[in-house]
């Protein structure tokens, strides 16, 4: 059996593509940051909350920067919820409302563990438990949300905050998409 003849200009083409292809999809700082935010539901609020972080924001930036910043801010975020729900559930003025805000004080506490697991398997590598963590997160806050959303002005900024969670957890879902090895070491 003859082995096929590659011309001269076939075997660059060749080697080229080799050599380029591990770079293809490697994006870092600023091209990665309008990627990673292209694949959100809210490219704006994206894009704002990773710019503010220095890390996440610089044109160095790698993807575990990104998820970094997401979870670090989403940890405040919720923790900040976890301030605020005692507060409205003294003043809470029918039993309706004190359920309901009970009923988000267990989710926040059940997405502030989640999220505290999620930084300690980012940390170590886990990235699949990672992402579990977060989505239990997600749905625990959102399971909140639902309950308050829409049900009167003194629930506006606990629904904010906990909109705002959700798009953060997006946010250091989505990172997780573009690592590269540079990102686990």
């Amino acid at each position: 059996m003859a082995m096929p003849r590659y011309r001269p200009l076939h075997l660059c083409l060749l080697i080229l593509v080799i050599y380029t292809a591990p770079s293809i999809g490697l994006l870092n700082g600023t091209e990665l940051l309008k990627a990673a935010c292209n694949q959100t539901s809210d490219y704006a609020f994206c894009y704002a909350t990773l710019t503010a972080d220095p890390n996440a924001g610089g044109p160095q930036a790698l993807a575990g920067d990104l998820a970094n910043a997401a979870l670090r801010l989403a940890q405040t975020k919720a923790t900040h919820a976890q301030s605020l729900i005692p507060l409205l559930l003294q003043n809470a003025t029918t039993s309706l409302d004190h359920n309901r805000l009970q009923m988000c004080q267990s989710s926040n506490n059940k997405a502030i563990s989640q999220l505290s697991s999620a930084n300690n398997d980012f940390n170590s590598d886990s990235l699949d438990t990672m992402v579990e963590e977060i989505n239990t997160a997600a749905r625990a806050t959102n399971d909140c949300l639902n309950e308050i959303q829409d049900k009167g002005t003194h629930f506006s900024l606990l629904a904010t905050i906990n909109a705002d969670l959700i798009k953060l957890y997006e946010i250091c879902i989505v990172s997780t998409r573009y690592f590269t090895v540079e990102d686990l070491y």
